[in-house]
């Protein structure tokens, strides 16, 4: 057992995989956090390359009067989505959905749950594996996005940067978007809805790598505890939830994951 589920103590650890193995509706609801593991980058922790803040850059207002500054930061964000790799733990909590009925819930764009072989996963925000026309609505997989050559990010340092025909839809000619949710967009009907329903459903939640700031994802925790869930929150700072959970820990999401997922294999 490493240093940092030794701090967090072996009998913690051993009363959630009792409550985890024990339970019958299990929602797993994940954040940023969770991906900042596999080395890939907050957008906003960027600020610094954009000219522009990138909540006026994510807009639909964006890319129809700033489309240089728009798809340079998306290209930026796929080329280091697909950079990256799921990390241990993407990996042990697709070993853990192999041992009941789990639903994952998760506020990012990455897919990196999916690429860990996860399944039921609930995308609140969409994802930035594909693309799509906004004209005759053809989707791509998010790399066909990328410039065909190697120098488009210096080029946008020097202001040299414009956007090619990689961002044109080789359909119809029509602009392509990210298949995310932008700002002023709202969530996904069919998602929103299964997102509510398993968390309604739940006996026992755990959140792992989110401020539990952002609305309306931040209420979804607050109706499983409703319901009387266990509220399990593993996140490097404090959450406006801590009070009501079950377990609170803030440690390294991977390292924690792996050793529940031990001890329910053991």
């Amino acid at each position: 057992m490493n240093k940092e589920i030794m701090e967090v103590g072996r009998d913690k650890i051993a009363a959630i995989v009792k409550a985890w193995a024990n339970a019958k509706k299990l929602v797993v609801f994940t954040g940023a956090g969770m991906s900042t593991e596999s080395g890939l980058p907050d957008f906003r922790s960027a600020r610094g390359l954009w000219k522009v803040g990138p909540e006026s850059l994510a807009t639909m207002a964006a890319l129809r009067q700033q489309p240089d500054e728009f798809y340079f930061f998306y290209q930026w964000r796929i080329a280091k989505l697909w950079d990256v790799a799921p990390n241990q733990g993407h990996q042990a909590l697709a070993a853990l959905q192999q041992k009941g009925n789990m639903v994952i819930i998760t506020q990012n764009v990455d897919g990196l749950h999916q690429r860990a072989n996860a399944e039921n996963v609930v995308e609140l925000h969409g994802s930035l594996r594909t693309i799509r026309c906004l004209n005759c609505y053809a989707v791509y997989d998010s790399r066909e996005l990328l410039p065909q050559y190697s120098t488009w990010e210096e080029d946008y340092r020097q202001g040299n940067y414009c956007y090619g025909d990689e961002c044109l839809c080789s359909q119809c000619g029509g602009l392509l978007r990210p298949d995310v949710v932008l700002f002023g967009e709202n969530l996904p009907d069919k998602a929103w809805e299964e997102a509510v329903k398993h968390s309604r459903n739940a006996d026992f939640y755990v959140v792992l790598g989110s401020s539990l700031v952002v609305s309306p994802a931040n209420y979804l925790p607050q109706l499983a505890l409703q319901n009387g869930a266990k509220l399990l929150i593993i996140n490097q700072e404090p959450t406006p939830l801590d009070s009501s959970a079950t377990w609170v820990i803030n440690s390294s999401i991977g390292s924690v994951l792996s050793a529940i997922k031990d001890k329910m294999f053991s």
